[in-house]
């Protein structure tokens, strides 16, 4: 494969993603929002107004039940210690409930991106150009995820950098502790997410090749978003937790997926199967 026409390429798709509005903008309004504002605001508001502190009694047994009987201990120790209701609100969700905020973020904005890829060649009509050019389509396919992958990978972690320095800025004069530099939260960013999003793009990467409009190929991908809901309900009821180890099992899972997905993609080594799939 040769360096330069990936790079090329990748800077191509980079530019084309940051220069539609429709595209990028939705990108940033959902990042800020979902992993910045509501936690910084849920952290703000649970800390230091006590907004939390006094809840009907019918909504406080089920939180004070879900922290009786959490299954790990040195949590169910910590989430007690805490001195108001408020506080254990906000320690619980910065480290479960905010987990499934940024795989959601995650999943839609590799997909919004990576379904822009052949898809987005077809209505910009320059796929025919790059299909008549001296590329490869395995040149292609890997131009084309990476092209995906930097800017996700890059919202994600500024993101999480982000929470880093303004959360633990609001909350560590009260719970003591830094939060997002434990073991769940670094295995979620270094390990589940490059896997979710590598098998996220690569997923719609080859939606998109297959379909004749970007519109097609976000419905394909939005499928991707409906287990994420299902992990913020269990959560949020207690049903199961992210723990650690649940996360490394996951992110093996999505180490399985992505090459036996890298394996499809040969069946689109043939330059004929692609055209065909886009023109007619």
């Amino acid at each position: 494969m040769s360096k330069h026409i990936i790079k090329a390429i990748v800077e191509k798709d980079i530019r084309a993603t940051f220069s539609s509005k429709k595209i990028w903008v939705p990108m940033f309004i959902l990042v800020i929002l979902l992993c910045m504002i509501v936690p910084a605001i849920i952290a703000y508001c649970g800390l230091y107004t006590g907004v939390f502190n006094n809840p009907a009694e019918d909504i406080e047994k089920p939180i004070n039940s879900v922290i009786q009987s959490f299954p790990d201990e040195a949590m169910r120790e910590k989430l007690a210690a805490l001195p108001t209701l408020g506080s254990k609100f906000v320690y619980y969700f910065m480290n479960f409930m905010l987990i499934p905020f940024f795989l959601m973020v995650t999943i839609i904005n590799s997909m919004v991106i990576a379904s822009n890829s052949f898809a987005g060649e077809k209505e910009r009509n320059t796929l025919e150009t790059l299909l008549f050019a001296p590329v490869s389509i395995k040149e292609l396919f890997v131009a084309k995820v990476i092209a995906a992958f930097i800017p996700t990978i890059a919202l994600t972690f500024g993101a999480f950098i982000v929470n880093i320095l303004v959360l633990n800025f609001i909350s560590y004069s009260i719970i003591r502790e830094l939060l997002f530099l434990n073991v769940t939260w670094l295995l979620l960013m270094f390990w589940v997410i490059p896997a979710l999003v590598l098998f996220n793009i690569i997923l719609s990467v080859l939606v998109s090749a297959k379909v004749k409009s970007f519109q097609e190929a976000q419905q394909f991908g939005g499928i991707m978003v409906l287990p994420i809901v299902g992990i913020i309900i269990s959560q949020a009821s207690g049903l199961f937790f992210l723990s650690s180890l649940i996360l490394f099992l996951i992110g093996v899972g999505l180490l399985l997926g992505n090459i036996l997905l890298l394996k499809w993609v040969t069946v689109f080594n043939s330059r004929n199967n692609l055209f065909e799939s886009q023109i007619h």
